[in-house]
């Protein structure tokens, strides 16, 4: 395979379109999660039984959805400002089979 340098405008492209992609998955799961997690708290609210055990553990369950709905969403919303920000991942270093690799003693 060719491993040439890529150009700036493609990379900038191929991260925006990252970007993209992964702020709309999460901020409309986050949506989603977040309106389930209402519904819940809702319903355990409205719950007028004698058991308050089964009130409070709707609420509670609500309460924890709602958060990973938060987060859903903040992780749809953070990004980073721009590909540089992005760690260059290294090809694997492909080693013989029947061969072992001697750690480096030099303190890189």
């Amino acid at each position: 395979m060719a491993e040439g340098r890529v150009r700036p405008s493609r990379r900038f492209r191929i991260f925006d379109r990252a970007v993209w992609q992964k702020s709309s998955r999460y901020t409309t799961s986050g949506l989603v999660v977040m309106i389930i997690g209402a519904l819940l708290i809702a319903v355990g609210l409205l719950l007028n039984t004698g058991a308050n055990s089964a009130e409070g553990l709707l609420v509670g369950f609500g309460v924890i959805i709602v958060f990973i709905g938060i987060i859903r969403l903040l992780i749809g919303f953070i990004n980073p400002a721009s590909p540089e920000d992005l760690e260059v991942l290294e090809p694997p270093v492909e080693v013989p089979a029947g061969e072992l690799i001697e750690p480096d003693d030099s303190g890189e």
